[in-house]
């Protein structure tokens, strides 16, 4: 896809998200959205897209901050929020990445491995993989059976499940990719033919591959660098004490 094309599809994407038009995030300053059904009254989410900056908080807190931005002229900066408050811890940082190209480079997978297509609603291969990982683990792929990818790769090692990957729509144009592999097999390369696999998928359905994990997770961010995706923003999440 063409940098416009990326732009519009980012723009209308997280203009419905953060309720406000697309020209918002050509412009400096600040938009508030409420969320405080997220984390808790006193979660602040701040996250700057193209130019300008957005903050998801609770009432209380937008509130708190809404004149510091002089009406949503000002773009708020951490070192601004963090002064107003009498605490303030910085919980995680999330960098989110898109994929600009058109194709995808095929990626070859050490002798005895395998990826093949799955079935979202064919549940028993993907559950019994997951019964092979931890909760964390699973919470942090975003991995529900309930509420499945629109498309999953496996990896297979002596024909059993070691590896998940996959996306999900997001908004219309959007495809979120989440990867999982074992922790008993990692670090041979399967994530990034994994995740090569499902971005190939997101882009022949006509979706713009996105890929996001946390800053403190360096092997999964790697693999979104290495496959040629470029971090477009970051989301930092705040505990702020008034």
């Amino acid at each position: 896809m063409n940098t416009e094309k990326i732009k519009e599809i980012i723009t209308q994407d997280r203009g419905v998200f953060y309720r406000c038009s697309t020209d918002t995030f050509f412009k400096e300053g600040t938009t508030f959205r409420n969320a405080e059904s997220l984390n808790g009254k006193n979660t602040l989410y701040l996250t700057k897209v193209f130019n300008h900056h957005f903050i998801s908080a609770g009432k209380e807190l937008i509130s708190f901050l809404s004149d510091l931005s002089e009406g949503g002229k000002k773009p708020l900066e951490l070192k601004n929020i963090e002064e107003r408050f009498t605490e303030f811890r910085i919980e995680n940082t999330y960098p989110h990445f898109i994929y600009p190209g058109e194709i995808v480079p095929a990626y070859s997978l050490p002798e005895g491995y395998g990826i093949r297509s799955v079935d979202p609603a064919n549940h028993p291969p993907l559950q019994a993989f997951l019964d092979t990982c931890t909760a964390d683990d699973i919470d942090e792929a975003l991995i529900d059976l309930e509420d499945p990818d629109e498309e999953i790769r496996l990896v297979y090692h002596a024909n059993k499940a070691i590896g998940y990957a996959g996306y999900r729509r997001w908004g219309k144009c959007m495809g979120d990719v989440g990867i999982l592999i074992h922790s008993d097999h990692r670090k041979l390369g399967l994530g990034i033919a994994a995740v090569a696999a499902v971005t190939a998928a997101c882009l022949e359905n006509g979706h713009l591959p996105f890929y996001r994990t946390s800053s403190d997770n360096r092997g999964s961010a790697s693999i979104a660098e290495n496959l040629g995706y470029e971090l477009r923003w970051i989301t930092t999440v705040c505990q702020c004490i008034v």
